[in-house]
């Protein structure tokens, strides 16, 4: 075997040996209150300084599952548990919704129809992110408990092991709100309700004012340049070339950019973070119509 095979036997990619372990690390960090009485009477402030550490997990989750960080099949499970109870988005959850729905135009079942096509407000941001949010959650669930459970789909995922995964949240959910439920009710659900919100806000912004249906995929996504935001989320922001090669490395998407830059419309073309932290900063641009 090769120096270079031995290297890649764990992690498929160099660049995501840190991404692996910052996944692995998050649950501990995540879940120390539950198992460490220091944060007692504290655990919102301990939620602000760990949203600031492992916020982006679900980032790195979206990564990985259309570029699986690990060769090995037993560590991928365990990146994708890992990260799932961090985020309460689990793994299967973005193969479906995600991976197998929105890159191949099927957006309805999980979002449905709230006006993602006009162009940026407030309100307009704000119901999309509320209200989608349900749907990105339950709609996986009943789709992998239909192919799943009473048909045995295996293709494009195996649906009975996705019902499985998104059930084994739940209920790991339930053991920690019977074990520690003031923990559960302050701490982890706001935790997950944001990192819900923030997922669909920046769905919105990624598609606001585009044709999603258009034959021309450079009418179908919006792009963040902010450099900052792109260092912090392994260039999301290129997201129109992301959507031409969904399957590209992280690494190669400001590449992939650059060679298609002309062909995207200015409107299109956003210099801002597209950070979800920064929505108040969305607003006040979109009052002064620069969104």
């Amino acid at each position: 075997m090769s120096g270079r095979s031995r290297r890649g036997k764990w992690i498929a990619h160099p660049a995501d040996r840190p991404n692996a372990a910052r996944a692995l690390a998050a649950p501990f960090l995540l879940f120390a209150p539950f198992v460490v009485d220091l944060f007692a009477g504290y655990e919102v402030v301990y939620a602000v300084v760990t949203f600031l550490l492992i916020g982006k997990t679900n980032y790195l989750l979206h990564l990985h599952i259309h570029r699986p960080f690990s060769r090995k099949p037993m560590l991928n499970l365990v990146l994708d548990l890992s990260m799932g109870a961090v985020t309460g988005m689990v793994s299967s959850n973005w193969r479906i919704q995600h991976l197998y729905g929105h890159h191949r135009g099927i957006d309805l079942p999980y979002r449905g129809d709230r006006g993602i096509l006009e162009n940026y407000s407030a309100s307009r941001a704000i119901f999309f992110s509320a209200i989608s949010l349900w749907e990105t959650f339950h709609a996986p669930i009943i789709e992998s408990f239909q192919k799943g459970l009473l048909n045995d789909i295996k293709t494009p995922i195996r649906y009975r092991w996705a019902f499985c995964e998104q059930m084994l949240l739940l209920l790991f959910v339930a053991v920690l709100l019977g074990w520690q439920p003031r923990l559960v009710l302050i701490y982890l659900l706001p935790w997950y309700l944001v990192t819900h919100f923030v997922t669909r806000y920046v769905d919105y912004l990624n598609h606001y004012g585009c044709d999603e249906s258009s034959e021309n995929p450079h009418l179908r996504a919006n792009n963040s340049l902010s450099w900052w935001f792109n260092l912090t989320t392994h260039n999301f922001g290129y997201h129109t070339a992301h959507h031409i090669r969904p399957a590209a490395h992280w690494t190669e998407l400001p590449a992939i950019h650059r060679t298609i830059a002309d062909k995207i419309p200015d409107r299109h073309i956003k210099s801002f973070s597209w950070s979800g932290l920064m929505l108040p900063y969305h607003f006040y641009r979109s009052v002064t119509g620069r969104m």
